[in-house]
Order: C-alpha cells, then sequence, then structure tokens
C-alpha cells in the first residue's frame, strides 16, 4: 500500500505541475506577450481612429461655416454694389461752398477780370512788395546806417 500512496502522490504532484506549469508558461510564454502587445496596439489604434474621426468631423464643420460665411459675404457684397450703382441724392458730391458763396466768388472774378489796372503792367510786383526800392535792413539810406556807426 506504500507503494499505491507513492503513485497516487506522483500522479497527483505529475497533474498539479502540468496545471501550474502550464499556468506560468503561458504567463510568460512569447506569445502571451505577444498578445498584450496585440490588445494593446488594437486600443491605441482604435483610439487614434476615434481621434482621426472628431477631427474629419470638426473639419466638416469648419467647413460648413466657411461656406456659409462666404455665402453670406457674397451676399452683403451684391446687395452693397447695387446701393452703389444706384443713383442717389444723398451720394451726389458736396460743393466745398454754398451756392451763395459760389455766386459771390465768380461775381469777385468777373468784377477782377473786367477792370483793367492801366498803371500796373502784367509782369509788375503785386502792391504788397513796396515799390521804392529796398526797404528794412537792406535799405542804403545814409541817416539809417549814421545811426548804426553812433
Amino acid at each position: 500500500m506504500d507503494w499505491l500512496i507513492g503513485l497516487l502522490l506522483v500522479i497527483v504532484g505529475a497533474v498539479i505541475g502540468f496545471f501550474a506549469a502550464r499556468y506560468y508558461l503561458s504567463s510568460h510564454s512569447d506569445s502571451a506577450q505577444l498578445e498584450a502587445q496585440v490588445a494593446a496596439n488594437k486600443e491605441q489604434f482604435d483610439a487614434y481612429r476615434k481621434d482621426v474621426f472628431e477631427h474629419f468631423e470638426t473639419a466638416r464643420q469648419l467647413a460648413e461655416d466657411l461656406n456659409d460665411t462666404q455665402t453670406k459675404l457674397n451676399a452683403f457684397l451684391s446687395d452693397s454694389q447695387q446701393l452703389l450703382q444706384q443713383e442717389k441724392e444723398w451720394q451726389q458730391p458736396l460743393p466745398f461752398f454754398s451756392a451763395d458763396t459760389i455766386r459771390q466768388l465768380r461775381a469777385a472774378k468777373a468784377l477782377d477780370n473786367d477792370q483793367s489796372h492801366p498803371d500796373r503792367p502784367g509782369d509788375a510786383a503785386p502792391r504788397d512788395y513796396s515799390e521804392g526800392g529796398s526797404s528794412g535792413l537792406f535799405r542804403n539810406d545814409e541817416d539809417y546806417s549814421s545811426r548804426d556807426r553812433n
């Protein structure tokens, strides 16, 4: 009977060893490491796909907004062009002077053209210059020079 107990202990030990080795090798073998890497890569790929999907959705939304803005801009420009093409009273150029002032200026110009100055030829100096030669500091007056010497 000792030999039967020994044989049963060896068989039980072999079965326990078989399952222990199988568990140990399955968690530490190359295939287990590859399966872990595949699972991690699959998670990264799913996260990347989600990010790309969100990016494309955002890009699509921005393109729609840009298209709406472009449509609004085109409508605004066409309306503005139509407004500018219409002739309106407030768009007429405003004169610098009022009508009364323009009439007075024209009358003064006509009066000035009608009156000729016989004593003043056309190439003579204007009336605001002194006509008697030099004046002021450049005058050659003897009284003026003698006063400076004293």
